[in-house]
């Protein structure tokens, strides 16, 4: 994105993906960006709940981000996700 659009669409791409990661996770959730274009997020799912949760934020991360000029930027994320039940830990480390 900085490269082909300049460092300021890229600043509003990583805004928007923070401000949608945030609404998604909601108030109960920590949300933080690691580096570069990497976030992660620490909440609690339902398992049976969690792969249509899952599926919600995949789409909402597709979605396209429009720029300060009003340009439009196809976007596209991968999710993953690792959960105390898989792991038999809660250790944030681990996961």
């Amino acid at each position: 994105m900085n490269d082909t659009m300049g460092h300021a669409a890229g600043d509003t791409v990583l805004a928007a993906y923070g401000s949608r990661l945030t609404a998604w996770a909601g108030p109960r959730a920590a949300v933080g960006r690691l580096g570069g274009d990497e976030f992660a997020l620490v909440l609690e799912l339902n398992a049976d709940r969690r792969e249509r949760c899952l599926e919600q934020l995949f789409r909402m991360l597709h979605t396209p981000v429009v720029l300060d000029d009003g340009r439009t930027v196809d976007v596209a994320a991968s999710v993953g996700a690792a959960t105390p039940d898989v792991l038999g830990a809660r250790d944030l480390s681990r996961l």
